[in-house]
């Protein structure tokens, strides 16, 4: 088995994160929300839309705002932002998995797992690629439920790769051509 999967351990959600595409695969396990769990493709429009930019630049104001700011805190700035995208990110995840739930269903997100398609997972064949999705989330999805997140996760896993040969390509011609910069 490629990836042990335990039961204290299991996040609500899961992301699947293919880094050079502009769109991912959620897993939401919340069962105790109706008509959960689901397998959905987000694209990262639905997310990181004009809501998430509004509220990251608020909050970032904010910390350029702080009374107490000084020249420790800029340094570790960095970081906050970094915390602040996050958070944000991951509201506009819950709220676009949330967008068919009842109103006043509980919308407590308890763990979210990532998993990104990066380095050697790129590498893995389809049959490893389906035990995968099979081990980790066939306990809470149907057999029709992890077919189509295997057919979803190999779909976006050969962009994947693809994107990744072109960009390596166009950087080759960039320094082939001398030019400078990503």
């Amino acid at each position: 088995m490629m990836f042990e999967s335990r039961k204290e351990k299991e996040a609500a959600i899961t992301l699947c994160i293919f880094p050079h595409l502009k769109e991912f695969i959620a897993v939401d396990a919340r069962v105790s929300l109706p008509d959960r769990p689901i397998v959905r493709v987000l694209k990262f429009e639905e997310v990181l839309g004009g809501d998430f930019t509004r509220r990251v630049e608020g909050d970032f104001s904010k910390l350029l705002r702080r009374p107490d700011l000084g020249f420790m805190m800029l340094i570790a700035m960095p970081q906050e932002v970094e915390g602040l995208i996050r958070a944000h990110s991951l509201h506009g995840v819950i709220e676009a998995l949330s967008r068919d739930l009842p109103e006043g269903s509980d919308r407590e997100i308890g763990s979210v797992g990532v998993v990104f398609f990066a380095g050697g997972l790129l590498g893995v064949s389809d049959d490893q690629l389906h035990e995968v999705a099979k081990d980790v989330f066939g306990h809470h999805l149907t057999p029709g439920q992890v077919r189509g997140l295997h057919e979803q996760m190999r779909t976006l896993l050969k962009q994947e790769r693809e994107a990744i040969a072109a960009t390596a390509k166009a950087e080759l011609a960039k320094l082939i051509r001398g030019e400078e910069g990503p």
